[in-house]
């Protein structure tokens, strides 16, 4: 490393303290660790101070992020501070600070890897949504929901390709990776950068599905930073209540629900408990998601998933309604925007295959394969087109 640092100190400021953020450590931490006041934290991360080299070497090794990162020219600023909600002690506050990581490396990756081909970053097209204080708060997530499936054109149907739909028509990055079991997905917002979104690829489809709703409604709020999404958790505030009822209002219409309940049992003279499968499969949401929709909607009694739990009713009689097909419900390596982006950059030699895996954290082969394949193939003939 050279021995002067020529990035602007507010910069290297700025980057400090939200790698610090997000490794939930204190500006008393990292004094301690180059043996100065607090003060001093304080001025370097207002860009009021430089940092000397040997204290950028210390501070990258104590936040666990190389020195070319908090230096080089070409990475974006985002300034996304973390909504911890755990334990930094326990293993949850771990697991939690090691997926906000994951994201903003992600998301500064993707603005990287935008401008490298020339791709303008996607306009965010969602309205802007405030949540009253008082009023219901299912009636205001179910105006939302409506409000933009209106927007979208869509309609009360199903929405088949939701990850398709979040990146070309709504504006949002999303990323699909191995998570700690116990979190679901994770949502960044910056006001200059936009939205982006990190879904448990470990977790079945239909959990991924209801988790891409929820973080949609983060979004919808323009609410800044980034928040971690655990799978067992209850709602902690009015938000995050709102966020959840949203997700499932956007996949699962009243309207539409309602109709095919009453469809189902007109057919059949009665409602069952594989019907209610049905509705699962035909919505494509969890089996929880369904029935706590039916029972708000007040379709089902109270206390029906419990019973349903308490008599083992669950994912095995779930795949006997969908005819076992497995393999749609795993995650592929690159969302449909993502693939597009990197395919662009590797036809133009300016990124490698080792590149492109690194920067989104994607294993080798799993990127070989995909440039490889039709879909990331751009060497086809041109057609014009007529407007």
């Amino acid at each position: 490393m050279v021995g002067d640092i020529n990035t602007r100190p507010e910069i290297v400021g700025a980057r400090l303290k939200a790698a610090r953020s997000v490794k939930r450590l204190t500006q008393e931490s990292a004094a301690s660790a180059l043996g100065v006041a607090r003060t001093t934290i304080v001025a370097m991360e207002s860009g009021k101070r430089p940092v000397a080299p040997s204290e950028l070497r210390t501070l990258a090794e104590l936040y666990e992020t190389s020195e070319g990162e908090l230096l080089d020219d070409e990475l974006p600023e985002l300034q996304m501070e973390v909504d911890f909600r755990m334990n930094s002690q326990d293993t949850q506050g771990i697991e939690e600070a090691s997926v906000a990581a994951i994201l903003h490396r992600l998301a500064a990756s993707t603005i990287q890897l935008e401008n490298l081909v020339g791709q303008r970053a996607p306009k965010l097209d969602l309205p802007d949504v405030s949540i009253s204080r008082t009023g219901s708060l299912e009636q205001q997530a179910e105006d939302a929901a409506l409000a933009l499936r209106t927007r979208l054109g869509i309609g009360l149907g199903p929405i088949q390709d939701l990850t398709a739909l979040m990146e070309f028509e709504l504006g949002m990055r999303v990323f699909e990776r191995p998570l700690p079991s116990q979190v679901s997905g994770a949502v960044a917002f910056d006001a200059s950068a936009g939205a982006f979104v990190l879904l448990n690829s470990l977790h079945p489809l239909y959990r991924r599905r209801v988790t891409a709703g929820h973080e949609i409604g983060h979004v919808l709020v323009r609410k800044l930073g980034v928040s971690i999404l655990f799978a067992e958790a209850e709602p902690t505030d009015r938000e995050e209540r709102f966020f959840d009822l949203f997700g499932v209002a956007l996949l699962t219409p009243a309207a539409a629900v309602r109709k095919k309940a009453e469809e189902l049992q007109r057919m059949f003279g009665t409602f069952s408990v594989r019907h209610l499968l049905m509705m699962g499969v035909f919505f494509n949401v969890s089996i929880e998601a369904m029935t706590r929709r039916m029972v708000q909607l007040g379709l089902l009694k109270p206390g029906t998933y419990e019973q349903l739990r308490t008599k083992g009713v669950g994912l095995k009689h779930r795949d006997q309604v969908l005819d076992e097909l497995p393999e749609m419900e795993k995650a592929p390596p690159f969302t449909p925007r993502a693939l597009l982006l990197a395919s662009l950059a590797y036809q133009r030699d300016l990124l490698s295959e080792q590149q492109i895996a690194s920067m989104l954290e994607l294993d080798l082969v799993s990127v070989r394969r995909a440039l490889d394949s039709d879909a990331g193939d751009l060497k086809e003939s041109s057609l014009e087109l007529a407007f």
